[in-house]
């Protein structure tokens, strides 16, 4: 039996990491009688896979996971029996059994939505703020560097952002950004925002910044699809 659930992983539960949430999944499912299947070889695991990871600090509104049982179990009582055991942020939203051939989540998923919340530094006009960001739009190429142990490389980010809209909250800034995912790698939307501060010279306070994923799915054609409805 091959399970896909829609999630929330929101309030405390957005400080596990995507390779602790597998164990604490896997926990719950344990104790609430649910006997997830296995992979062969010398080192077994769960066969629970997520879709794209969402970084620590980051909350997701609807997030999806797949996970193959040893058994059939009846959907309601088994999502009643795993919602019981899950901590607090983590609210299970909509599950359905999917053929066991189906293709991996990660595999699919190619586009996220996020709303980003953060505070000015100084007092922007609305005016100058669609200007910045109809400017950043309307660049070809936009170069980030990224850090790492191996030093230091730069990469085009322009390309993965799709949508891109700002609107002033009281002393915030709330960004509605649309990002394409992909084997290739994409962009993290607190690049976005530090690249929006520094090429269009907008007083934003990226310490202050808070990022939340209110949908991932599948972009066929121009339209959006749950990966729930496949």
């Amino acid at each position: 039996m091959k399970l896909r659930i829609a999630y929330t992983k929101l309030e405390e539960a957005k400080y596990i990491g995507h390779l602790d949430l597998t164990r604490v999944f896997e926990r719950a499912m344990r104790r609430a009688g649910i006997f997830p299947a296995y992979s062969e070889g010398f080192n077994p695991h769960p066969k629970i896979s997520f879709g794209s990871a969402l970084a620590v600090g980051v909350e997701g509104e609807r997030e999806y996971v797949d996970i193959e049982l040893q058994r059939e179990m009846e959907l309601g009582e088994l999502l009643g029996s795993f919602q019981e055991q899950l901590p607090l942020g983590i609210r299970l939203l909509e599950g359905k059994v999917i053929d066991a051939g189906s293709k991996a989540l990660m595999a699919v998923l190619n586009a996220a939505l996020y709303r980003l919340r953060l505070p000015m530094a100084l007092p922007i006009q609305a005016e100058r703020l669609n200007e910045a960001v109809e400017s950043w739009l309307a660049r070809e190429h936009i170069t980030y560097t990224r850090y790492s142990p191996k030093g230091p490389t730069e990469k085009d980010i322009r390309p993965w952002v799709k949508y891109l809209q700002g609107k002033i909250h009281g002393d915030e800034v709330i960004f509605e950004i649309e990002i394409e995912l992909g084997n290739k790698g994409s962009v993290r939307p607190e690049e976005v925002m530090q690249s929006l501060r520094e090429l269009e010279n907008l007083p934003l306070a990226l310490e202050g910044l808070q990022i939340k994923r209110t949908g991932i799915y599948i972009c066929q054609q121009g339209q959006a699809v749950s990966p729930m409805e496949l």
